[in-house]
């Protein structure tokens, strides 16, 4: 477990983290991956996602900067002009194969206790 930045669109999560580092190493000997993002306020709303990551070869510095640009834009224009000059930056894309989510707002609580499943279509 790691914590990275990340975005979201299209069906496809992007995040950024660098090939030398330990998180790096682990996806390119095994891209299997599993995301785990919360939120910190009530209601409580959690999305979990699984499949195999990809580096992604293309408009690498764009996507830095829609990933960086989520968590502040003071912070992030410092971070970018950073993140852009490493060699081993990279961004890794993650089209989930499974999907497990919940809203504490909703009845999921409620299915939850039952047992049920939490799995949403992918």
């Amino acid at each position: 477990m790691s914590p990275v930045w990340y975005t979201y669109q299209n069906g496809i999560f992007y995040y950024t983290t660098r090939l030398r580092w330990l998180k790096g190493k682990y996806v390119k000997r095994n891209p299997s991956v599993a995301l785990s993002i919360a939120a910190e306020t009530q209601p409580y709303v959690a999305v979990c996602a699984f499949g195999n990551a990809q580096v992604l070869k293309e408009n690498r510095d764009d996507w830095l900067k829609k990933i960086s640009f989520r968590y502040g834009e003071d912070e992030a224009k410092e971070w970018l002009a950073e993140a852009v000059k490493q060699p081993d930056r990279v961004v890794m894309m993650l089209k989930p194969d499974r999907v497990l989510s919940w809203n504490y707002d909703s009845d999921d609580s409620e299915r939850q206790e039952k047992g049920e499943s939490m799995a949403t279509p992918t």
